[in-house]
This record gives structure tokens, sequence and C-alpha cells, in this order.
């Protein structure tokens, strides 16, 4: 008879089980010497099981009543930054492996929970204060931290109270270690670490940890390794990274202990501009207005003479120094990303229904609506089209008031309707279902008719870069004749009290980001994967420039209203170029 088994934990004698049952799920033992099994109490009506753990003489469970789901008010920190969780119904209880009993926790949202010990460990949220661990046995005495985020599942490993984690969007592709306190940062261990479930992650007293793995983030080959974590050590004193917005990929090197810290806009920028000694480093992205005031303005530590900086430089593409180093030939910043929106597509299928993706935008907008005559599977909504094309306008002019601007302005209006530009998410997650090797008759259906999508982030390209099918091609390109790309940043505030342990961070993350495979930043074309889309993916990357972009909130929403005729061509470039005018000479 086979069993769907959910997840299994073991003490010395014992291996437990939790099996799905018929709405519900059953909690059995394995005596591990006999091979007696027993059935210990049955969970109903719960949707999913996550985890279970032993500690003494009782059995410890998370699962999820999802229809007991409800909103969540967020947490506000002093900086008024907002900290979200999601409730999707999670409970938890714990079970007397003896008589069976099954007691509910008074934890109202727990999110995970680990053994330590004699102990449980548990990770929960609430409004008072963000996420918090607590003992299992205490709830009410909380230790509020909020530099983890919503992870999935976490182990402590050795006897110093370090622990393992996995699930947290922050860490993706690595392996972070931290402690259950709000002082220590993050240490991310292992690079290159792509776990597939929470529950695969386990640890040892003697410093191991070991996990279900793969060794790029769409291989279907998995491999259980194991790490090595006695010589890691959570000193308390991490590098303090200031943010004011979410970044899509947060590149850095093993070995470095980090601590992420979301201002609001105006909080971050005065914090930079004022060179206040609380932060040790600022990531930035060059889409902020706040970007260039910084290359400008100087508020930064030099990395000329950093170790490693100048030759990571020159192993990226041009543009990409470029942009880092100011007149003076000072290098102000330190790039550890770049994104290009792109338009993913299915050479086969194009090819069949008569058309292609041009770089141009009256052919482009052409080609979009040859297909909406033809297929529903194409993913190409007007809004990134029409602020790539705006973006790139505004890379060229400080004024729109010009004919080029008028001409460009009708034509989005008129040509790129909803009626022919379109979202499709399904083509995206069909695309990745493909590329993992899950047999899914429904997306594979999907991909299989797929024309086109848009993919906006660089991790989102690199996950399809092997697929045979598929090949890449630019947004329309601004007037000169390149994509605008977004690059993050990091730049190292001068009057730091760690400038000595942040340089040597650069100096890491330097030697760590000037070998990274398919990073669409290094000029090397043997970094990348040898595929047709790899091929075209460096293309588009190659020819890119990074602009210190206006911000967006000074036309997006003019512009918008626009386009629905409520209000003018002249009524929006007089307002534009107002706000310009003010931005441009503040």
């Amino acid at each position: 008879m086979l069993y769907d088994v959910k997840c299994i934990c073991a003490d010395k004698h014992n291996i437990y089980a939790a099996i799905n049952d018929n709405g519900g799920f059953l909690i059995c033992s394995v005596n591990i010497n006999s091979g007696a099994a027993d059935r210990i109490c049955e969970l109903k009506k719960l949707d999913n099981i996550e985890k279970i753990g032993v500690c003494g003489d009782k059995l410890y469970w998370l699962g999820e009543h999802r229809s007991e789901a409800k909103p969540v008010d967020p947490f506000m920190t002093e900086e008024g930054v907002s900290v979200y969780f999601e409730d999707t119904g999670k409970k938890m209880g714990s079970i007397d492996l003896l008589s069976g009993e099954n007691v509910f926790s008074e934890t109202e949202f727990p999110v995970t929970f680990s053994v330590s010990g004699e102990n449980i460990k548990i990770y929960a949220f609430d409004s008072e204060g963000g996420y918090y661990f607590a003992d299992y046995g205490e709830p009410s005495a909380k230790n509020y931290t909020n530099k983890l985020g919503m992870l999935t599942s976490f182990e402590f490993y050795g006897n110093r109270g370090e622990l393992a984690f996995i699930g947290a969007n922050d860490f993706q592709g690595d392996l972070p270690v931290s402690k259950a306190d709000g002082e220590s940062g993050v240490i991310r261990v292992v690079n290159d670490v792509y776990p597939f479930f929470a529950s695969d992650l386990c640890a040892s007293e003697t410093g191991y940890v070991w996990l279900k793995t793969a060794d790029s983030a769409m291989s279907s080959e998995k491999l259980i390794k194991r790490y090595d974590l006695n010589n890691t050590i959570v000193s308390g004193s991490p590098i303090r990274i200031i943010s004011s917005q979410y970044f899509t990929e947060q590149t850095f090197s093993a070995g470095s202990e980090i601590q992420m810290n979301q201002l609001s806009g105006e909080g971050f920028a005065l914090t930079v501009l004022s060179l206040d000694k609380s932060y040790d480093a600022a990531m930035i992205g060059s889409d902020q207005g706040i970007a260039n005031d910084i290359k400008e303005k100087g508020s930064f530590y030099p990395l000329n003479d950093v170790p490693g900086v100048s030759e990571y430089l020159d192993r990226c593409f041009p543009y990409i120094k470029e942009a880092v180093t100011d007149s003076e030939g000072n290098i102000c910043m330190l790039p550890i990303a770049v994104e290009i929106p792109l338009v993913a597509y299915n050479e086969k299928n194009c090819a069949e229904n008569g058309f292609a993706l041009s770089k141009e935008l009256e052919p482009f907008i052409q080609a979009v609506k040859q297909a909406s005559a033809v297929s529903e599977y194409y993913d190409c909504g007007s809004y990134w089209l029409t602020q790539t094309q705006l973006i790139g306008y505004l890379s060229e002019n400080q004024s729109f008031d010009t004919e080029k601007f008028r001409s460009l302005a009708l034509l989005l209006k008129e040509r790129c309707s909803e009626e022919i530009f379109k979202s499709n998410f399904e083509l995206y997650s069909a695309l990745m279902t493909v590329q993992s090797g899950a047999e899914d008759r429904y997306y594979r259906a999907i991909y299989e008719k797929t024309l086109f999508t848009q993919l906006l982030y660089r991790f989102q390209q690199t996950a399809l870069i092997n697929d045979e099918n598929l090949r890449a091609a630019p947004m329309p390109l601004s007037g000169k004749g390149k994509s605008v790309a977004v690059c993050t940043f990091l730049c190292v505030n001068p009057y730091s009290d760690r400038l000595s342990e942040t340089l040597g961070f650069i100096e890491n993350t330097a030697e760590s980001m000037s070998s990274r495979r398919n990073s669409c930043m290094l000029a090397d074309l043997s970094t990348y994967e040898n595929t047709p889309f790899a091929r075209d993916l460096y293309s588009i990357y190659e020819n890119g420039e990074i602009c210190f972009q206006i911000p967006s909130e000074i036309y997006a929403d003019d512009f918008e209203r626009y386009c629905a005729d409520e209000i003018t061509l002249d009524a929006f470039i007089a307002e534009g170029d107002r706000k310009l005018s003010a931005y441009l000479n503040e």
C-alpha cells in the first residue's frame, strides 16, 4: 500500500510520519529496531501539514487551516517602514506520544518552529513588534527581530545558538545563518544553494547542516549536501546596510555578516546625504532619484584602492564601469546587479504565425497586434512598454516640449490599447514549470502554444537560459539604440565606525562577483551558458546603458491621465516640464 507522507522526524527510538488521510493527517510511528508501526493521533480539518518534530514525550506539528486565514495589520517600525505578514491559517500544536492527546498552541500567527535541545523554539508574527522568536512553553516572552522576514524553516546547529534557515525572500540562492535575537546580522555561509522544500533542512549539535538542493536554480536533479558550519560564528557586529526599497537581487559574498534595514524614502535620503554614522553601506538603484545625488555630491567612500574592485569593474561591460566612476575617476559605488526588461519568445511558434519582434517601436507594436489576432498565448502589458519608452526619452531629454515627445506620446496612446497589450501571467508559470522538469499537462499545453512573454527581472531571464525553444529580444530601444538598464549599487559610508570591516566586505563581494556565472554584468562570454537564449541575453545586456533616472512619480500618473483622455497632451507637457524643472534645479 502506498502512503502520501507529508513530512517525517525521528528520535533515538522511532521514526514519526504525518500521512495524508482523507481530509486529515494521520500521525504514526515506526520503531527503528523492531519495525512495529503505531497510530498516534489523527489531525482533522487541516489543509496541509508543513513540519513535525519530537521533543521529550511530545510531538509538535505545524499545519494550515486555510478557511481560518484572516487579514493581519503590518507592523510599523520607528523609521516608518511596514513589515508585512500574510496569514494562511497556520496552526501549531503538540501531541502527547503516550495518550495521543492533541493540544493547540496559544500562538496566533506561527511561522515555523525548531527543536533546540530540550526546548521548542517558535518563530511567529504579531502586529505589535513584527516577527519574533519565543519558547513554545512561554509564547508571551517574545524576542522581536525583523531581519529574517517570512522564512519557512530554521534549525539550530552546534551549541552557540546559531541557526541556519531557508525560505526568506531576501536570501534566495544561498544558505544563511543567524541567531534568534534582534542584534546579530545574517551571514551567507554558502553561495549558490537552492533548497527544494522547507522540511529538507536538518542540523546537528556537532555543527553540520544537511540540505536537499541542486547545482542551479532550475536544475531538476536533487542532491543531499552536507555543510560544515563548525567555524561559523555570528558575532553580533554585522555590516549595517540601509535601503529604501525592495530589490529582486541582493548578491553578496559568502562569509559576510549583514543586517539589512529598509527605511522610508525620506529617511533614507536624509541618512545617506547627512553622512549619519549609524550605517555602513547603502544599497541604491539607478532608478532612484537619490542615486545621482549620491554620486555627484560625494556621499561615499572611494573604492579605487579596495583590492579587487578595479579588476572586477574591468571585467564588467564598459557602461557599468562608467556609471560608477565620477568625472575625477573615483569609483563611487560597487555594482552588484543589473536588469534590462526583455521579451522571451518561442522562435518556432512566432515564425509559424508570421511575425518577428522588432527593436523599433512601431514594428514592435505591429507584431503584438498581429499576435492578438491569432492567439491568446502572449504576455505584453502596455505599462512596461510605456515606461521603457518614457525612461529612454528622458535619458536624452530634459523637457517634454519637443516634437519627438509629442509623436511618441500620440503613438503610445493610440496604438498601445488594452485590447492588444494584454497580461497573461500563466505563461511565465508554464515556462518555469517546464524548466523544472515537472510533469504537468496543463502547463505543458500552455508552454507549447506560448508566443512570447515579458521578463522584467534577471532572475526570471536566467531561469530560462537553457531552454532550447526560447530566444530573447530587447524591448523597443531608446533613441540611442540601447536598452536602459537598472543597476543596483552598494556605496560605503566614509564616516562608518566599522569602515575597515565594511571595506573588507566590499572586497569579498567584488571577488565573488568577478566570477559569477550568467551575471549579465561580466563581458567575458565564457561565463555564460552556451545556448541560443544565453547568447541573446548577452547581446542585449552588452548593448545597455545605465541612466540615473528621473523619478517616475514626476510623470507616470499624469501620463496615464493623458492616455485616459482626462487631460490634454499640452496640459501633460506643461505640468511635466514644471515638475522636471523643479526636480533638476533643486
